[in-house]
C-alpha cells in the first residue's frame, strides 16, 4: 500500500520515494501535494462558508437588506386566541442576484533533463509557488468581496475608527483610561450590529499582522485571555492593509462554492523537451448577509 507523507516531501511507496516521472504521470498526485501546499495559511472557509457547487457557470442567490429585518409595518405577529387563526405577515421577496465563477490558475514546466535525473527541485519549487499564488488569489478576491459589500451599503454601511492601539499607554500616571484600550473597540463595532437589531455576534477580526501585533504588545501574555474574555479571535493576514481591519460574524457572511475544484493536468512538449503542469481552480463568492461585515480604521 502506497503511504504519503504530505505536504513536507514527496509521496513514498514502500520506503521509496516516487520519481518525478511518477508524479508526472499522475496528475492528482501532484494536485494533493498542491492542494497541501495551498492550505498553509487558508483562512477563507472561516469567513465564508462552503455552499456546495455551481451549475451554469453562476450562483442565483439572495441578499439580506435593511428592509427585510421584520414583517411589513400593519402585518405585525399578534396574540392568537385558542381556536383563532394566525394572522397573515407579509414581507417583501429579494431580488435574486448573479455571480460568475472566476476560473484562475498557472502553470510551469519539469526539464526532461529533471526528470530523467529525478531532481525534484523543479518540479517542488514549481508547486510552492503555484500553491502560494492560488492561496493569496483567493484572499485577495476573498477581501476584494467584503470592501466590495461595504462600498456597495454606502451609508448604511457599517463602519468605525478604533482607537490608536500602538498609542495605548498601559501604565503609569498618564495611563489610557478603559475607553482607550483596544479591547474597547470591540465592544463599540458590535455596538453598530445592536443598534441595528440585527442579531449579528461579531466574533470574527481580520486584519494586518502590524496591528495585531499592537494589541499583543498592549495585553502581553494575557493577550489570548482577552480576547477569549470577549468571544473574539483574530485572524492574521498580509491580504489585509495595515491599519484596517474587517470584522465579521463567522459562518454568516455569505458562502464560497466551486464550480471545478483544483485539479492538473500535465503534457510532455515534446520540441523543448519539456513537461508542462497546469492547475486551475473555479471558485465563487458571495455574500448573502452584507450586515455581518464591518470595516474598522485603526489609526
Amino acid at each position: 500500500m502506497p503511504t504519503f507523507e504530505y505536504p513536507l516531501a514527496l509521496p513514498t511507496i514502500s520506503g521509496q520515494t516516487v520519481s518525478v516521472d511518477a508524479m508526472l504521470q499522475n496528475p492528482t498526485r501532484i494536485t494533493r501535494y498542491l492542494s497541501d501546499l495551498a492550505l498553509r495559511g487558508y483562512w477563507a472557509d472561516q469567513v465564508f462558508s462552503s455552499g456546495g457547487g455551481v451549475s451554469g457557470g453562476a450562483v442565483v442567490y439572495d441578499q439580506l437588506v435593511t428592509n427585510e429585518l421584520f414583517v411589513a409595518p400593519g402585518r405585525d405577529v399578534m396574540n392568537v386566541e385558542p381556536g383563532a387563526e394566525f394572522p397573515i405577515v407579509t414581507f417583501d421577496r429579494p431580488v435574486p442576484l448573479v455571480k460568475p465563477v472566476e476560473k484562475f490558475g498557472g502553470k510551469f514546466f519539469v526539464t526532461d533533463e529533471a526528470r530523467d535525473r529525478n531532481d525534484p527541485q523543479m518540479l517542488q519549487q514549481g508547486t510552492q509557488r503555484l500553491a502560494n499564488t492560488i492561496n493569496r488569489r483567493i484572499h485577495d478576491n476573498a477581501v476584494a468581496e467584503l470592501d466590495a459589500q461595504i462600498t456597495a451599503l454606502g451609508g448604511s454601511a457599517q463602519t468605525a475608527t478604533a482607537n490608536n492601539w500602538g498609542a495605548t499607554v498601559t501604565g503609569g500616571s498618564s495611563q489610557s483610561n478603559a475607553s482607550a484600550w483596544p479591547a474597547a473597540d470591540f465592544a463599540k463595532v458590535q455596538l453598530l450590529a445592536d443598534q441595528k437589531e440585527l442579531g449579528v455576534v461579531f466574533d470574527t477580526w481580520i486584519l494586518n499582522p502590524i496591528d495585531a501585533n499592537d494589541f499583543n504588545v498592549v495585553y502581553g501574555e494575557n493577550a489570548n485571555a482577552v480576547l477569549a474574555n470577549h468571544g473574539i479571535r483574530f485572524i492574521t493576514s498580509n491580504r489585509i492593509t495595515a491599519g484596517t481591519a474587517y470584522v465579521i460574524e463567522s459562518g454568516n457572511v455569505g458562502q464560497m462554492r466551486l464550480e471545478k475544484p483544483l485539479s492538473t493536468e500535465t503534457w510532455r512538449e515534446q520540441g523543448t523537451q519539456r513537461t508542462w503542469i497546469q492547475s486551475d481552480v473555479r471558485p465563487v463568492f458571495v455574500i448573502t448577509n452584507p450586515y455581518s461585515i464591518a470595516k474598522v480604521t485603526l489609526p
